[in-house]
C-alpha cells in the first residue's frame, strides 16, 4: 500500500502549491483589511473628493397672481431681463372695471360719512337750542312761582283779586308743562346725537372696508402685470398669448447667474475633519481641463435621506447599514473666466483640502 501512494506522489511535497495558497490567504487578509479599515483611512485623508456634486443656484419660478388670459408675452425664452421688467401681461379690463367699482363705493362711503358728519354739527346746534329752552322755561317758572306766593301774600290781605291770582296759577301750569315737553324734546336731540356719532362710527368703517376693497382692486390691477422679480436669465416661457392662466400658475423661471454655488454629497465618513472655511478645488464637467477655485461656507443639517418622502425607519425588520451622504455647500471663489458660462445641474468633481480644518 505505501509503495503505491509513493509510486503514485499524491502525497508529495509541492512547494508551488504552498506558495499559492500562501498568497491566496495573504490576498484574503489584504481584502479584509481594506475592507475594514478603508473609512478609516478615507476619513483621515488630507483631501476629500467627490463626483456626486453639481451647480446650483436660487432658481426662481415666477406664477401669476391673478387669473385670465394672457393679452402679450414680450420676453423669449432664455433671455437676460432686469428686475421690474415686464414678462407677460394679462388681459385687465375685469380689473379695472373692479378698481373703478371699488373706488366708487370708496366715494360713497365717504360721501355719507360727511353728511352724517354735516348732521352731527346741525343736531348739536339743536340741543343747545333745546337745552337753551329748558333754561328759559324753568327761569320763567321760577319767576311765576314767585309771582304766584307774592299774590297769595296779597290775596290774603284783601290787597289783591282772586282772579288774579287764578291767572298766575293759569300760568304757571302752562310753564309746567312748556318744561316737560322742551326737557323730552332735549333729552330726544341729545339721544339724536349719540345715535348719529354710532352712525358716524359705523360710516368710519365702512370706510376703512371700502378702502381695503379699493386697494386689493388696485393691487390685483397691478398683479395683472407679470414682472421679473429680480435680475437673471429666464427658462423656458410655460405661456403664449392667448392662454388661460390660474392663479398660481407657472409661467417661466428666472436664474440670476453668474451666482452659482456647487453642493458636493460628502458619505458621511469623509466629513471628520472637513469645516467651514476649508479650501476647494472644483472642476466642472463641461469644462475638464479648467480648475476652479472656492471654500466650503455651510453643512446640511442632515443626510439627504432624511429629507427624502419616507424617511428610513431602521427600527424595525432587519438592518442593512448603508453610508449616508451630507450636501456640503461650496462657495466659487475664482471661476477662471467661466462666471457667465456655468449653469445650475452642471456635474462637478469637488476636491476638499481637510488638513487645512479651522475647527
Amino acid at each position: 500500500m505505501s509503495e503505491d501512494i509513493s509510486t503514485t506522489g499524491k502525497w508529495q511535497f509541492r512547494p508551488e502549491l504552498i506558495w499559492r495558497l500562501l498568497v491566496f490567504v495573504v490576498a484574503i487578509l489584504i481584502v479584509v483589511v481594506v475592507t475594514t479599515r478603508w473609512t478609516f483611512w478615507e476619513g483621515r485623508a488630507g483631501s476629500q473628493d467627490t463626483d456626486d456634486a453639481y451647480l446650483q443656484a436660487d432658481v426662481t419660478p415666477i406664477a401669476a397672481k391673478v387669473s385670465g388670459y394672457i393679452r402679450d408675452v414680450p420676453i423669449q425664452d432664455y433671455q437676460h431681463v432686469t428686475k421690474g421688467q415686464l414678462i407677460a401681461q394679462v388681459v385687465d379690463d375685469d380689473y379695472q372695471a373692479a378698481v373703478a367699482q371699488a373706488d366708487a363705493s370708496l366715494a360713497g362711503a365717504v360721501a355719507q360719512s360727511e353728511a352724517l358728519r354735516a348732521q352731527q354739527q346741525l343736531q348739536r346746534a339743536n340741543v343747545e337750542a333745546a337745552n337753551a329752552a329748558v333754561d328759559v322755561l324753568s327761569a320763567n317758572l321760577v319767576q311765576n312761582d314767585r309771582d304766584v306766593a307774592r299774590q297769595q301774600k296779597l290775596l290774603e290781605g284783601g290787597s289783591s283779586s282772586t282772579e288774579a291770582a287764578e291767572k298766575l296759577r293759569t300760568t304757571q301750569a302752562q310753564l309746567t308743562a312748556q318744561l316737560k315737553q322742551s326737557r323730552a324734546q332735549a333729552t330726544a336731540a341729545a339721544r339724536q346725537l349719540d345715535v348719529l356719532g354710532a352712525q358716524i362710527k359705523q360710516a368710519d368703517a365702512t370706510i376703512a372696508a371700502q378702502q381695503a376693497n379699493a386697494r386689493i382692486a388696485h393691487i390685483n390691477l397691478g398683479y395683472t402685470r407679470i414682472v421679473a422679480p429680480r435680475d437673471g436669465v429666464l427658462g423656458q416661457r410655460q405661456i403664449l398669448p392667448g392662454q388661460y392662466v390660474a392663479v398660481g400658475a407657472q409661467v417661466v423661471s428666472v436664474t440670476p447667474l453668474p451666482h452659482v454655488w456647487v453642493i458636493a454629497n460628502y458619505k458621511e465618513t469623509q466629513l471628520g475633519h472637513m469645516a467651514i472655511g476649508n479650501r476647494a478645488e472644483l472642476s466642472v464637467d463641461t469644462f475638464p481641463d479648467r480648475k476652479l477655485s472656492g471654500h466650503v461656507v455651510a453643512f446640511s443639517p442632515a443626510s439627504g435621506s432624511q429629507f427624502s418622502l419616507l424617511p428610513p425607519d431602521n427600527a424595525t425588520g432587519n438592518f442593512t447599514k448603508v453610508v449616508q451622504r451630507i450636501a456640503v455647500k461650496i462657495e466659487i471663489d475664482n471661476a477662471d473666466g467661466l462666471a457667465g458660462r456655468l449653469r445650475p445641474g452642471m456635474s462637478v468633481i469637488a476636491r476638499v483640502e481637510a488638513s487645512d480644518s479651522k475647527q
